[in-house]
């Protein structure tokens, strides 16, 4: 027998509400199906022993089925022996939705706290490699502020700054731990980047 099918007026509301759900269907699959691949391999990824480089490059490919903007940090094992896995967009405001609906999806794993967005980092001293061999750390940027329709608009003063998106990546990486990804996209409506004046950093 073939298939039964349902007949629909065809209005843009109707075509529209199918869509949207087929493609939501087929979103939570494949949620579903990344946090399965992460039960499955879950000690690999808490231990880490093997070769960061493959392990990572594996673990990238399974959240690209979810979607190709999602990155992800790992923390170090705390001394309550929790690991914490970060997914994140980078920082880009529109892939929000997806890492909060991948993160809601995420099931309860023993030894893990599985976050949405880069976490606030209470390190005054991180630093940040961005070119394999310069690095540049909070006590490199000074910054101006002033209010901006309820937000907050940031000037930054940086040490040696380059205009390059590598080093304002590294910058923005920094911030993000200073901040939070999530109340850096949301909180903050522009960053002006200035090289800073070394004669001029007094209190």
């Amino acid at each position: 027998m073939g298939k039964q099918f349902r007949y629909y007026l065809l209005t843009t509301f109707s075509f529209i509400t199918i869509l949207f759900s087929a493609c939501m269907a087929k979103s939570n699959d494949k949620e579903k199906q990344f946090w399965e691949w992460f039960i499955v391999n879950k000690t690999r990824l808490y231990e880490q022993k093997e070769p960061q480089e493959k392990l990572f490059d594996e673990l990238s490919r399974e959240l690209n089925k979810v979607d190709s903007s999602l990155t992800f940090e790992f923390s170090p094992i705390h001394s309550d022996g929790v690991r914490e896995f970060t997914v994140s967009a980078d920082g880009i405001k529109k892939y929000f939705p997806i890492v909060q609906s991948l993160v809601s999806k995420a099931p309860h794993v023993d030894k893990w706290k599985i976050n949405a967005f880069r976490q606030r980092i209470p390190d005054d001293y991180t630093t940040i490699e961005y070119d394999k061999k310069t690095k540049i750390g909070y006590d490199d940027i000074y910054f101006r502020y002033a209010l901006d329709s309820g937000k907050i608009a940031i000037e930054l003063n940086v040490r040696n700054f380059i205009d390059s998106p590598s080093f304002k990546h590294a910058v923005y990486i920094l911030l993000d731990g200073l901040i939070g990804e999530y109340d850096m996209e949301i909180q903050i409506s522009g960053i002006k980047f200035v090289l800073l004046d070394e004669n001029n950093t007094a209190p």
